[in-house]
């Protein structure tokens, strides 16, 4: 029997095309909300899924592209087979996997601030971090983040992480990803598989001034993937784009998903 990833979904009546949003490493389907409301409003049918071993997905020890790629299919398939996929970060590698892998199922690919490369940085300090807290020792969310400033300094860090803490949980607070296999596979999770395929699906990718995901040179390699990609670069933000530029981000989605191709 396959797993199905927990999601939510935010649809008006009479919707139009279903989208399906995969957010980033450590983050929930709870992060783009926002963003699924307004796009409903706009007329789609938005399913935000909790990626594996993130939010109230199952937990798994396997953590690769292919398997992300695989999870976000069994979504798109429950809902009729073909979708508009949105990724961020990790969610943005698991949906250029999913359109090189299964292209039936994609008809357009939005992904944000992320490239299909290895990059060299490594997040073992976080996940370092995190488990070295004791979730008993706070009782409120200020606590918590309190007590991850002794390992974390950037305070818009400590309070993203805080929103996938589970305080209230009669048999013991916990975080809500599984940092045992996140750390297992994060050598894989910070690389991309190497897919020699190639998808002409109508591509944006939009990057932050501010980050250093997504620089020029990451752009031939996107061409040899996608080559119908273009490229939206949102200024003054950085790697969490839809969250410090949200309008902005929201013109972009909504122009490209409403373009006919």
């Amino acid at each position: 029997m396959q797993k199905l990833l927990n999601f939510e979904v935010i649809s008006e009546p009479n919707f139009k095309k279903i989208v399906v949003i995969a957010h980033g490493l450590f983050g929930s389907l709870k992060n783009w909300k926002s963003v699924a409301k307004q796009l409903a409003a706009s007329g789609y049918k938005v399913v935000v899924v909790d990626m594996r071993n993130h939010g109230s997905s199952f937990w798994d020890d396997e953590h690769c592209y292919k398997e992300l790629a695989h999870d976000l299919k069994n979504v798109i398939n429950a809902f009729g087979g073909l979708a508009d996929v949105i990724g961020h970060s990790m969610g943005g590698k698991a949906v250029m996997s999913l359109a090189l892998l299964y292209p039936e199922c994609v008809r357009k690919l939005v992904v944000v601030d992320i490239a299909p490369v290895k990059y060299e940085h490594s997040q073992l300090y976080l996940i370092e971090a995190l488990e070295s807290v004791n979730l008993n020792q706070a009782e409120t969310r200020k606590e918590l983040i309190d007590l991850l400033s002794l390992s974390i300094n950037d305070y818009a860090l400590r309070a993203f992480f805080v929103q996938s803490a589970d305080l209230s949980n009669s048999t013991g607070k916990r975080w809500f990803f599984n940092l045992k296999s996140l750390k297992k596979n994060l050598s894989i999770i910070m690389d991309f598989p190497n897919l020699q395929l190639q998808n002409s699906v109508p591509a944006l990718v939009i990057r932050g001034a501010r980050s250093n995901y997504v620089s020029d040179k990451h752009l031939s390699i996107l061409t040899n993937y996608f080559p119908n990609f273009k490229l939206s670069t949102i200024h003054n933000a950085g790697h969490w784009v839809h969250a410090e530029k949200f309008s902005e981000f929201l013109i972009e989605i909504n122009d490209f998903l409403t373009t006919k191709t």
